[in-house]
């Protein structure tokens, strides 16, 4: 498979669209079953002005679509699925003006589903943000 055919290597050349284009999320680096992608920070992340306190919406994006890139990363496969379960146990807020990472590994894939876990951290990977599990369902015909 050439580069321009694997599907993993298009994934981290196309430009964000959509609601990723909206949040800033970037590709930083990958393996062959892990994917890491960032979010720069906007006031529009927190909560309210004062508060300092970062909503969750965007963790929990960045969360979703670093796991989404870690299963293509492992299965080389472009194929049409959705988020089946996603948990998020968060150690601490995120700090403001910060960007987020988020480093999700894929661990097991099956016929239908694909099982990922993720580490959220906002500068110091020592110092997480949160951890992450998620599921996802392939919802192309087999």
């Amino acid at each position: 498979m050439t580069q321009e055919q694997d599907p993993f290597e298009r994934l981290k050349s196309m430009p964000p669209r959509g609601h990723h284009a909206l949040l800033g999320i970037f590709h930083v680096d990958n393996g062959p079953d892990w994917a890491e992608l960032a979010c720069p920070f906007s006031a529009g992340f927190l909560m309210d002005a004062g508060s300092g306190l970062v909503s969750s919406g965007p963790v929990i994006s960045l969360i979703d679509a670093a796991a989404g890139a870690a299963i293509i990363a492992r299965t080389r496969r472009w194929e049409p699925m959705a988020t089946l379960d996603l948990r998020v146990d968060y150690l601490r807020a995120a700090r403001p003006e910060c960007t987020l990472h988020a480093r999700a590994t894929c661990h097991r894939v099956t016929r239908r589903v694909a099982f990922t876990r993720c580490e959220v951290h906002d500068g110091d990977p020592a110092n997480p943000v949160a951890f992450a599990a998620a599921s996802f369902f392939f919802t192309s015909e087999p």
